[in-house]
């Protein structure tokens, strides 16, 4: 098995079992940015005014340790729904505070971190800690959003 890294093109997998939002407009991505307090990243933008959230084609990425983990897909980005909710888990769930959350499912989420750099949040990868004492690890995989998008891969059987 190969390893085949997200370059361009192709970002979101059609058909998407995960139905993207409404289109993308300015006035939605001002509303949501005004709604979380953050700029988001250009090139983030950029993928959701293609497709507003839904499945990934490259959902693997890989941790310093070489573990991986998978980003089966992104939330779509709405005010009322998906990324808009970030303020809603991170307190429900005890998060760190200046995380907008791109996907999660209460026990993992992956998120742009805001609270080191405002204008070029890092992404991490945040697990519940396995003792279910309500601590989360944080996994650092790239200082921005292009950096990360980078990372992300898919596997290739090479035995065909």
């Amino acid at each position: 098995m190969s390893l085949r890294f997200y370059k361009q093109g192709h970002f979101w997998k059609s058909p998407s079992e995960y139905k993207p939002g409404e289109k993308v407009t300015d006035e939605t991505l001002l509303d949501v940015e005004t709604h979380l307090g953050f700029q988001l990243p250009k090139d983030y933008v950029a993928l959701m005014k293609e497709q507003n959230g839904g499945e990934l084609t490259y959902r693997y990425v890989l941790f310093a340790d070489g573990d991986a983990a998978i980003i089966p897909y992104f939330h779509e980005l709405d005010v009322q729904s998906g990324v808009g909710l970030s303020t809603v888990f991170v307190e429900e769930c005890g998060l760190p505070d200046n995380l907008v959350l791109l996907t999660g499912d209460l026990h993992t989420w992956l998120a742009l971190d805001y609270r080191y750099n405002v204008k070029e949040p890092a992404v991490v990868y945040i697990t519940e800690h396995e003792s279910g004492n309500g601590t989360w690890q944080e996994h650092f995989l790239a200082h921005s959003f292009e950096e990360f998008t980078k990372r992300l891969f898919q596997k290739e059987d090479s035995s065909l």
